[in-house]
């Protein structure tokens, strides 16, 4: 399996990781428990680079074997 075969995977777990993101803001919205709308926002908070890193490696592997893609220096050796 090539990285570009593998680009989809990711594309699909960085749009589910976003509608849970959703969920837990909707959730936010509505709770009154002081306690608890701490843990959705904790939730939410380290969901949203694991979001990021999952769209930025999709990103590289769609275009991981075209010639001049300028690749984010945070995944260059």
């Amino acid at each position: 399996m090539t990285l570009q075969q593998l680009a989809p995977q990711y594309r699909q777990s960085a749009r589910l990781i976003a509608q849970r993101i959703a969920q837990l803001k909707q959730q936010s919205k509505i709770t009154t428990d002081p306690e608890q709308l701490l843990e959705l926002q904790t939730r939410i908070r380290a969901l949203r680079p694991l979001q990021l890193q999952t769209n930025q490696l999709a990103e590289l592997m769609e275009h991981y074997y075209e010639r001049g893609y300028r690749r984010d220096a945070a995944y260059t050796i």
